[in-house]
């Protein structure tokens, strides 16, 4: 289900996944602040694909399965919450305090979450899209992020970009989001 080399254009490179720092605490976090009910015990399996760059943009997907629909629709709920950008924007702030080097400061970190398809394939449930503004040393950053949250038969997934300066292509995340969406219909 998750994003596979050939999915991508020409020229992008993977390399193996690494997990996150946050992981399971962070999805906790964020669930709390929203007010929902954490669906992580319920997991059956959880797949991620490499890592994508091409210059300093990132792609990346991951796919679990889950043990009930109650658990995707608990979660699809989560995407309909008014609170899931702040929550999401406040997550993000926390992670990167942590993780910015000596003379860094985060500016501003933006997420916005829209539920829906966004015109993309019908198990498209969300979408988001962010913009972190760090100075280090004077030095401005700007990094844009996003995120496609994506349903199957008792399969959440999602696909995500990152890159410096501007959001990774519109027609390049269209592309991938189709992959990952039309593999995760199927099941």
């Amino acid at each position: 289900i998750v994003l596979q080399a050939a999915d991508l254009p020409i020229g992008w490179k993977g390399s193996a996944y690494q997990p996150g720092p946050g992981g399971a605490a962070d999805q906790a976090t964020l669930v709390k602040c929203v007010g929902a009910r954490n669906t992580d015990g319920d997991k059956v399996a959880e797949a991620n694909s490499e890592s994508f760059a091409l210059g300093q943009a990132n792609v990346s997907s991951s796919a679990t399965s889950y043990r009930s629909q109650s658990d995707i629709d608990a979660d699809v709920a989560v995407v309909h919450s008014p609170k899931l950008s702040p929550c999401y924007e406040q997550l993000l702030r926390k992670e990167l305090t942590t993780s910015l080097p000596a003379g860094a400061a985060i500016e501003a970190a933006t997420m916005k979450i829209t539920p829906g398809s966004a015109g993309g394939p019908a198990n498209v449930v969300g979408t988001g899209t962010g913009i972190i503004k760090v100075d280090a040393n004077g030095q401005k950053i700007a990094v844009y992020l996003s995120i496609t949250f994506i349903t199957g038969p008792l399969i959440e997934a999602e696909v995500d970009t990152e890159n410096f300066g501007a959001p990774v292509p519109a027609a390049t995340v269209k592309s991938l989001v189709a992959a990952v969406a039309n593999r995760a219909a199927k099941g």
